[in-house]
């Protein structure tokens, strides 16, 4: 022993150790790189945020990692059909309760790869409670982070709301904005970064809560695409059970029904002589403004002898001239909403008895199981629908001060087709007339062009001739709105791209391109395409030119409908 602790032993001993820890540390870092350095698999980031993502009254309960292909809903009803052709993306499935009696279920779709590094929302229709996966899927294969919300209910009916006004607030207004916040955080969480721009994309149900957005939270989107809006959802569905009292006084076999074998006769005989002014094009089966129709259902009542297959009875006629003219109240003649578009689409009325109209109505208003569309009262039941503050200061989205919205720096197009036979289409002028003297100065004249400019700077409305409720009817009806066949992904064929260059690069939409496709199927052709104008221009054949080429067209002032929308609930 003696000899082994001689120093130049001693020395080698020192070295050898030292050599074995520094391999040793070598290894311990070798072993740990992969946990340090290398970038976590998108299988594991997403699936981790179930267990990860933290936000006040929000909860994760699932992050599941979908592979590209088709995604084939598990839940039941209309919207369950299978997506195909999409990205492989992480899917987050989570509930919100900023109140004791709320639960509003959202998901969030966010692609592994190629995210554009923006966020959009895709709205409801009816009364919400379901997702809408196609809407998701057709953003998500554009590279967005794409949400939804059932917006605190499940199902389309109204029962939920019955007793419950915290649920009607979140159908009404919270439940997208606090969809908003949980999917900006979960995509935050996700990708490492917030969006660098955030759109909400709707139609019908989805146009108002855009509204509601502009309105109420004005800092949630840069970028909002509101179409055939229910903005003024109390006294559009008002509107339904007007239409259906006016065609059902004795029910479905009465003098006053009128069966859809009729339709394209009423339809064709306004056409006939409102088509007689130089502004329409003389072929088109619709109007490019059919608020300047006056036509009189009245000429097309039976003589005697005739067939009674091309005409109408006097009580059909009575049934047409109150949709035809101004819904009021009945005691004080004010009006209550403006009256339906002459040459629309006719609402089945058997259907509107048994819609979102009459359920809401029936549960959410008077909370009643055996209410119906016969009991409404025109002059009591509207102000109670209006004011009772568990509905229409909830729901209306007709606020028409959108300063702190324009101060965002937030841009806004508005699309309504002529021919919607839901929501009258005359409303959406009347809101932006509306917006637009709101957006003036004090002592500003009535149609003040100063006051139109400063509004089109920030919101713009397109009215589109011949289309019905968000899509369909017999003009060109496809430009990129949701339920919209397929059209160029370009600034002038497709709202979206439209919008994002406006919001980002600051160049507005001077006007839009709307295609119809033959039998509305894309693979079938184009029949015709026409420019969409923003209000107050319509477009106007040039006199000659190809009718189904665009450029035969021209986007022309007409005189404003200045009677803007006394937003007394909003």
């Amino acid at each position: 022993m003696k000899g082994f602790f001689q120093p130049d032993k001693i020395h080698s001993l020192r070295t050898f150790v030292s050599k074995l820890s520094f391999i040793c540390c070598a290894l311990t870092i070798l072993f740990a790189l992969p946990a340090l350095a290398l970038p976590q698999a998108p299988q594991d980031k997403c699936s981790g945020l179930k267990m990860t993502f933290s936000m006040p009254n929000v909860s994760v309960s699932s992050a599941q990692f979908v592979p590209a292909g088709t995604f084939s809903p598990a839940d039941p009803g209309p919207r369950a059909t299978p997506v195909t052709g999409l990205p492989a993306f992480c899917r987050v499935i989570g509930v919100s309760a900023p109140s004791s009696d709320s639960q509003i279920g959202f998901e969030v779709w966010m692609p592994a790869s190629g995210w554009n590094g923006k966020f959009q929302a895709v709205g409801n229709h009816n009364l919400g409670g379901i997702y809408y996966y196609g809407d998701m899927g057709l953003e998500l294969k554009r590279n967005f982070a794409v949400a939804s919300t059932d917006t605190g209910h499940v199902g389309n009916g109204g029962e939920w709301g019955a007793g419950h006004p915290e649920k009607v607030k979140d159908f009404g207004w919270r439940g997208v904005h606090e969809m908003t916040l949980a999917a900006k955080a979960v995509i935050s969480a996700y990708y490492g970064s917030n969006p660098r721009f955030s759109y909400f994309n709707g139609c019908s149900t989805g146009g108002r809560e855009g509204f509601k957005e502009a309105q109420k939270f004005p800092a949630d989107y840069d970028g909002i695409i509101s179409g055939s809006a229910m903005n003024h959802w109390t006294h559009s569905h008002l509107e339904h059970i007007w239409t259906a009292q006016a065609f059902l006084k004795e029910g479905a076999s009465g003098d006053h029904y009128i069966p859809p074998a009729k339709y394209p006769l009423i339809i064709n005989a306004a056409l006939a002589q409102c088509r007689t002014s130089n502004t329409e094009y003389q072929t088109d089966g619709f109007l490019r403004n059919p608020s300047r129709c006056d036509w009189n259902p009245k000429t097309l009542i039976c003589k005697a002898g005739q067939d009674p297959n091309s005409c109408i009875t006097a009580a059909q006629a009575e049934a047409l001239g109150e949709i035809y003219t101004p819904l009021r109240n009945p005691r004080t003649k004010e009006e209550i909403y403006p009256s339906s578009a002459i040459t629309s689409e006719l609402p089945n009325p058997q259907g509107l008895t048994s819609g979102p109209a009459e359920k809401y109505l029936q549960w959410i208003v008077f909370n009643k199981s055996n209410w119906d569309y016969r009991m409404l009262n025109f002059d009591g039941d509207v102000k109670l629908t209006d004011d009772s503050d568990a509905n229409g200061p909830q729901i209306n989205a007709i606020a028409p001060d959108l300063h702190a919205f324009n101060q965002h720096h937030s841009k806004l197009i508005e699309y309504h087709g002529w021919v919607d036979p839901g929501f009258t289409p005359e409303f959406a002028v009347e809101y932006y007339e509306s917006v637009i003297r709101a957006m003036g100065k004090p002592g500003d004249s009535v149609g003040n062009d100063e006051a139109l400019k400063s509004t089109q700077e920030f919101y713009r409305l397109f009215m589109v001739p011949g289309m019905g409720h968000c899509s369909g009817g017999p003009g060109p009806n496809a430009f990129g709105g949701l339920a919209q066949p397929e059209t160029s992904v370009d600034a002038q064929h497709d709202l979206l791209t439209a919008l994002e260059r406006w919001v980002e690069q600051g160049v507005a939409p001077v006007q839009m391109v709307a295609t119809k496709y033959v039998n509305d199927d894309p693979r079938q052709g184009v029949a015709m395409q026409r420019p969409l104008c923003p209000y107050p221009q319509e477009a106007r054949f040039k006199g000659q030119g190809d009718p189904a080429q665009s450029t035969s067209f021209e986007c022309v002032a007409e005189p404003r409908n200045l009677k803007p929308w006394n937003a007394r609930n909003p």
